[in-house]
Order: structure tokens, then sequence, then C-alpha cells
């Protein structure tokens, strides 16, 4: 069982990703569910560039 999830992690987790799309789609509905994407994306780069960001301005201010 456990060398059959490894072999299809990816297909596993685009699975799920794609079930929870469908009750987001469904419960939400499109525009407040792209909304969400939305936000979840900008908050990962925001969080994924933090540090450059804080390293720039600490350099700024010395």
């Amino acid at each position: 069982m456990n060398k059959i999830l490894q072999e299809h992690l990816p297909e596993i987790c685009g699975a799920v990703i794609g079930l929870l799309l469908a009750f987001c789609f469904l419960g939400l509905g499109f525009f407040k569910t792209i909304f969400v994407i939305v936000l979840l994306a900008l908050g990962f780069l925001a969080g994924h560039y933090w540090p450059l960001l804080k390293s720039l301005v600490n350099k700024q201010q010395h």
C-alpha cells in the first residue's frame, strides 16, 4: 500500500485538490471560489518572498 501511495502521489494530490475545488465551487459559487484562490496565491507569494523583502528593507535602513 505504501509503495502504491508513493508511486501515485501526484495523481492522488491532484484528485484531492480537484475534489476540494468542486466542493468550493458548489458551496461558495464561481466568483467567491476564484476570489479565495486569488487570495491564496497572493498569500503564498507574500510568504515566499517575505525573507527577500525583509532583507531589502534592512539593507535600505543601514
